[in-house]
């Protein structure tokens, strides 16, 4: 089953915790292209791998969603989670978004991964919408 990052569910992630982008070990498939991860790829250390997570923000309010398995900070994790059946995204990269089309959320979000195939969980404290700046340092938008 192949499908585009940005086409992943909710029922997806309740289907399969964790998915693969196969470029990693198949340079044939695009960069975009996720599939179901058994567990001995989840923990190869040269998989690129997203997991289920659970998002809580700072009301207590709890959310579904994922983030790419490794480095904690927003840039490398790039955590997104539904709200309402739409993904909210956190990281922009070098498109600074625009507050008026950001979804209102209670900020700090702290996204902690599901254990799961042995994977421990990564936690990581999502502070607003993130870019990167003219200057090269990355910038926090809050709403």
């Amino acid at each position: 089953m192949n499908k585009q990052i940005w086409e992943i569910t909710v029922q997806d992630l309740s289907d399969h915790t964790v998915w693969q982008f196969p470029m990693w070990k198949n340079d044939s498939f695009d960069e975009t292209v996720i599939v179901p991860a058994n567990e001995s790829d989840a923990l190869d250390p040269n998989s690129k791998i997203i997991v289920k997570t659970k998002f809580l923000d700072s009301e207590g309010y709890e959310f579904v969603g994922f983030i790419n398995y490794g480095l904690t900070e927003i840039e490398y994790s790039q955590p997104c989670m539904f709200v309402k059946d739409e993904v909210v995204g956190f990281w922009f990269g070098i498109s600074k978004p625009s507050k008026a089309d950001l979804t209102k959320l209670n900020f700090p979000i702290v996204a902690t991964s599901i254990a799961v195939y042995g994977l421990k969980p990564k936690s990581v404290v999502i502070e607003g919408y993130g870019y990167i700046n003219e200057d090269s340092s990355s910038c926090v938008v809050h709403c």
